[in-house]
């Protein structure tokens, strides 16, 4: 039987899973499982062994700690800000976008953004 722990530690991998624009199938191929034992840890159906939450952490570039974080709360419920949904559903329209050069042309502008987000950061200083 699942816990709440296994529901938090699934919402932390889908959510990062999620940002970095993975689908499931990318992310059971990477770490050896089929794409819907993805889905039973992302919905806390199934346990993750500690053996197998390191092999996703590195498959998403995150250290172990990451997925246990905030576990100390009383009701066990990850926090989610406003900018980590805003992330999450930009990297879901993202995913849906079907032409490369429309994917790139996203890209080129957030970077972009970001750019300029920073030389404007470093020109008040």
């Amino acid at each position: 039987m699942t816990t709440s722990v296994d529901r938090y530690v699934g919402e932390r991998i889908y959510s990062l899973r999620l940002a970095h624009g993975l689908s499931r199938a990318q992310l059971s191929k990477s770490i050896g499982v089929t794409h819907q034992q993805v889905e039973k840890y992302e919905k806390g159906r199934n346990r993750i062994y500690a053996s197998r939450l390191l092999i996703i952490a590195k498959a998403l570039s995150k250290d172990i700690s990451y997925f246990v974080e905030g576990l100390e709360s009383d009701d066990n419920k990850p926090v989610v800000t406003q900018h980590q949904r805003m992330c999450i559903e930009v990297s879901r329209n993202f995913m849906r976008i079907e032409n490369p050069d429309h994917q790139a042309a996203v890209n080129t502008l957030i970077k972009s953004l970001a750019n300029k987000s920073m030389v404007d950061a470093d020109k008040e200083t």
